[in-house]
């Protein structure tokens, strides 16, 4: 009979991830690698006075193997992203755009700002990059 609150609330998330246990130990040798030029954005070191912020992330295919971003989503309706690939061939990079709204953006402690990537790669498929305000 309670209402729902931020005194109250209790975020759920669940997030399925692709099933790599049937890989061999040599294509795990020869999978996909992301990596990424930022796992943080902190919004203390960008100028104050802007109240949209657009920054840019480097994600690279470190691997041997085809990367596939399979989903992208934000956590939070201040920020918005853009990708122009979400399949990167070994040894390619593509910027990953995020924008950020900052009269969205509360400083409530609870609330939890980030993006989050499904990737095909095995050691890491899960990727977050959280917004630190």
């Amino acid at each position: 009979g309670d209402k729902v609150s931020v005194e109250n609330e209790i975020p759920v998330n669940a997030v399925l991830l692709p099933d790599f246990s049937n890989l061999t130990p040599d294509e795990r040798a020869r999978a996909p690698r992301i990596e990424l030029s930022a796992s943080e954005l902190d919004m203390t070191q960008l100028p104050a006075k802007k109240s949209k912020v657009k920054i840019q992330i480097a994600v690279s295919n470190k691997g041997q193997d085809v990367l596939q971003i399979n989903r992208l989503q934000v956590s939070h309706p201040s920020l918005g992203v853009s990708m122009k690939k979400r399949v990167l061939a070994p040894g390619e990079m593509v910027p990953l755009k995020v924008t950020i709204n900052r009269r969205l953006l509360t400083k409530d402690a609870r609330q939890r700002v980030s993006l989050l990537m499904i990737t095909n790669d095995p050691a890491h498929p899960k990727v977050e990059v959280r917004v630190k305000n």
